[in-house]
Order: C-alpha cells, then structure tokens, then sequence
C-alpha cells in the first residue's frame, strides 16, 4: 500500500494529531482566560511591541485574541471528540495559525525568545564546559579548564557591571511579566495550531511529494535556515568594540556585556539548527548529561524548533508591516539584521525535512 493510502486509511487524530489538539485546546483555553482578564483590567492590554493589530486598538487586539482563543479550544475539544472531520479542522487550524500566529504577534515575540535564551546562556556553558571535563581527556585540560578558569576570572572583574545587569533585568522582568507571560502563551498556542494543521495535512499525496521534495533538500536548506541568526549574532559582537552597531555611541560595561550574551544566544541557534542534519542531532553526544548514546526523540528537536519558527515567522508579519514607517533605510537594514522573512521558512522547512528523515530512517529500520 502506498504510505499516502495508508496514512488516509489510519484513524484519524493520530497519536501525534491527539498531542497537537491537547496541547492547542490547552493554550487557547488559556489564552481566552487571559484575553478576559485583560478585558476586565486584570491583565495588561497588549502593545504594538506584543502585537501590530494593538498598534491600531489595544482593546481589538484583546477582543480578537479572546474570541479566537475560544473557537479554537472548543474546536480542539470537538476534534478530540471525534466530532469534527480532518478538513475542517484543516480549516480552523489555518484560520487559527492566522489571527494568533500572525495578526497577534508583535515585533516583541522574537525579543522574548531570545531574552530569556540569552539570560539561560552562561548557565548552559557552564554545565557544557563541566561535561567536556568529565567526558574528554584531551579537551579537559585544552579547553575544558582553561575555559571554566576564565569566565570565573572574568566574572570577578566584571562583577559590578554583571549585577548592575542583573538587576536591570530582574526589574524589567518583573514590571512586564505580564505582558510577555501573554506573549508567549499566544505564540505558543499558534505554534500549537501549525502542529495541528501539519497533522490534518498530513498523508494527503500533496503532503506526501512535499515532503519527499523537503527531505531531499534538507541539507543545503537547513544551511539557510542556520544563517538567519547570524546577520544579529554578528551585529552584537560590534559592542566589545569602539564602534558598536545599532547600539548607540556610547555602551556602559554592562550593556557591552549583555551585547555579548545576546550574540550567544543566536550563536546557539545557528549550532542547533545544523544539529538537524548532524549526527548528534539523531543520537545524544557522550557529552550529554544522563542522555548521552542515546537516540534524539524528534519531538526533542521538532517542538523547540518549531517553537523558534513560528516565532521568527510570525515576527516577520508585523516587521514588514510595522518597519516601513520608520523609513526605509531603517527597514532595509532591520531586515538584513532580522531577516525574519527568510530565516523563518526556512527553520520550518528544515524542521520539515529532519522530521521526514527521522521517519524514512526509522521506517526503513523497522
């Protein structure tokens, strides 16, 4: 039988459909309580930052979050009932990934994404440099050591800016906590629904020669997609110097600092997405605390991948809408540093094809 007939003849939410629902039928619900809450003055009502549509009314931008929240939980709790057939729930997911994916986010959601990435960064090296130690003999006393010496060092001397910046970021997270709470529920309950209309679209002959074309070129694909974050990466890395880019003229140590976290942060990114056509993005290095041997889950890699798409993508909505009426310098340099239009695609197209690969690699174990 012909994997497109047999998917067509498989019941259908599939295991992987029932998790996309769940989860979407969760984060819309979610989402709608929030949109209530901001409605009765609870939660903060959005800005054109957390999403273009406020730039226009922050109370319709509230109002179309809730009531698309709504119809997407009670859709996801139909499908799961079995009530709802595949292609209207094709339908409302698409519907779904446009107004909460698209019409809902803001130029701040990439922002988000990569704070928080950032702030988690030194403690990620850390507890990679401590591995190299254990786990390598050469690379221990070679880079391992000598590493771990020179950020302890280089905190010491930097202490001052280092809390200063850790304390600046501790205030602006707690005064926006709400607010980015907000965004991030929003965004991931459009990631959820992309899930959801991939699993509906899934096994149609459509789906099938797409998917067979992806994984064929996943390679130089996901080469593009590792590119995006660097135009960013290197942009940041200008701030340990004199003349420092889209950073203003004059950078305190802290700034400075946290430049260089920033740059880090889309430095792991590129790492991560070739991942999906490294070895070590099938089977867990040596390096890998507990895990290390053993083979990558691809819902460890799909989700947070994704995730980060959806995000980039959705992004890029709002920047083309938004970035024109700063002038158009402004906005072609915004899209060379942010090239959200392009990265974003592409890392779902990437995620796309290493899924297709896992799958054609265990099949043909099977």
């Amino acid at each position: 039988m012909h994997p497109a007939d047999l998917s067509r003849a498989l019941p259908f939410p599939s295991r992987p459909a029932r998790r996309a629902l769940v989860a979407a039928a969760v984060l819309a619900g979610a989402a709608a309580l929030a949109g209530l809450a901001a409605l009765a003055g609870a939660l903060p009502r959005p800005d054109p930052g957390t999403a273009w549509l406020a730039a226009a009314s922050p109370h319709a931008a509230v109002v179309v979050q809730t009531v698309a929240a709504l119809v997407g939980a009670a859709g996801a709790l139909a499908a799961l009932a079995g009530a709802l057939p595949r292609r209207a729930l094709a339908v409302l997911a698409a519907a779904e990934v446009v107004v909460l994916g698209l019409v809902l986010q803001g130029t701040a959601t990439l922002a988000v994404l990569g704070y928080l990435v950032a702030m988690a960064l030194p403690a990620a090296v850390v507890v990679l440099l401590v591995q190299v130690v254990r786990r390598y003999p050469v690379a221990r006393w070679t880079v391992g050591v000598p590493a771990l010496v020179l950020l302890a060092g280089g905190a010491v001397a930097a202490r001052a800016p280092i809390v200063s910046l850790v304390a600046n970021l501790g205030t602006a997270l707690a005064q926006q906590a709400g607010r980015l709470a907000i965004v991030l529920l929003v965004l991931g309950a459009g990631a959820a629904w992309g899930a959801v209309l991939a699993s509906a679209l899934a096994g149609s002959p459509g789906a099938a020669r797409a998917t067979r074309w992806v994984v064929r070129h996943r390679v130089p694909i996901t080469v593009v997609a590792a590119c995006g974050p660097l135009p960013y990466a290197l942009v940041r890395l200008t701030w340990l110097t004199p003349w420092p880019l889209l950073g203003g003229e004059v950078l305190d140590p802290a700034t400075r600092i946290w430049g260089v976290t920033l740059s880090g942060g889309a430095w792991l990114g590129v790492v991560l997405t070739l991942g999906l056509i490294r070895p070590w993005g099938a089977v867990f290095p040596r390096w890998v605390p507990v895990l290390a041997r053993r083979p990558v889950p691809v819902a460890a890699a799909a989700v947070p991948g994704g995730l980060v798409a959806a995000a980039v993508t959705f992004t890029a909505v709002p920047m083309l809408v938004l970035l024109p009426a700063d002038g158009l310098v402004t906005a072609l340099v915004s899209a060379v540093v942010f090239p959200c239009w392009l990265w974003g695609p592409a890392l779902a197209l990437a995620v796309w094809g290493y899924v297709g690969h896992r799958a054609a690699v265990d099949a043909r174990e099977a």
